[in-house]
């Protein structure tokens, strides 16, 4: 999920989350493979985590590959976020684990928005990337302000899986979103890069000439796949930017895809 220049930030849950990544009981351990794609990039970029419930109390998260003994102590909010117990941004690897958290939790964090209904409307907070230009690095352009977009998220359960879809643009009207509870999220630190936390977006993707002269068009696509239990198993969450300037059109995608590899 880097995947974005501070992907989305956590949500702010209206209820407790039914849905979650990691482990669903005490004693179990689970493993997950986050693949962030920016633009037409040849080689995505992927991390696997590995998420261990050792005790009633006592959860921990550890690069795959590295050192038992590297194992960040994290903590699981409300029965669903997890979040790094000790905070330090001075350590790479707990920074890391930490955005990898954020990823995760995603889309648990939108089925929290159901609060217990099959489906809802409410609007993210998006930062799309800047613009890419053939310019000097000295002559860049910032990122565009944060961007509202309208999000449809509905979910179909069965007894042995729960699937969730999330689509949203800016092409739609907001106004039916506000009036039915006018719920919003600023997810910025988790999927954004725009909104994708972890990747560094800025220059990928097809592009032509010129700056943006007002905000992009973005597109938002989120599937989340959850077991019996609520545990996610499967996600893909795609931003699409586009912006229109006196050179022309510039489209970047961004994609985060999340899989429970065991």
């Amino acid at each position: 999920m880097s995947f974005v220049h501070g992907l989305l930030a956590a949500a702010v849950l209206v209820a407790n989350p039914t849905f979650f990544a990691g482990p669903a009981h005490a004693g179990q351990s689970v493993t997950y493979r986050v693949t962030h794609t920016v633009g037409s990039q040849q080689t995505p970029n992927v991390s696997t985590l590995v998420i261990t419930w050792t005790s009633a109390t006592q959860l921990f998260a550890r690069l795959s590959g590295s050192a038992p003994n590297a194992a960040v102590a994290v903590m699981r909010s409300n029965g669903g976020p997890l979040s790094i117990a000790s905070p330090n941004p001075n350590d790479q690897t707990a920074s890391s684990v930490a955005t990898l958290l954020d990823q995760l939790n995603f889309p648990g964090q939108l089925a929290g928005y159901l609060d217990g209904s099959d489906h809802t409307q409410m609007s993210l907070s998006v930062q799309p990337p800047a613009p890419a230009t053939t310019a000097s690095p000295a002559a860049q352009q910032s990122p565009p302000p944060p961007v509202t977009v309208p999000v449809d998220i509905s979910l179909v359960k069965s007894s042995l899986s729960a699937t969730l879809i999330a689509e949203g643009n800016t092409n739609q009207n907001a106004s039916s979103h506000s009036d039915r509870g006018g719920r919003g999220g600023n997810m910025g630190g988790g999927w954004h890069g725009g909104s994708m936390g972890g990747w560094r977006s800025g220059g990928s993707g097809r592009s032509q000439n010129g700056s943006a002269n007002k905000s992009p068009a973005v597109e938002i696509a989120v599937e989340a796949i959850f077991d019996q239990y609520g545990s996610l198993e499967h996600a893909t969450y795609r931003e699409t930017f586009t912006s229109t300037s006196s050179g022309g059109k510039q489209t970047v995608e961004h994609t985060i895809t999340i899989d429970r590899v065991k």
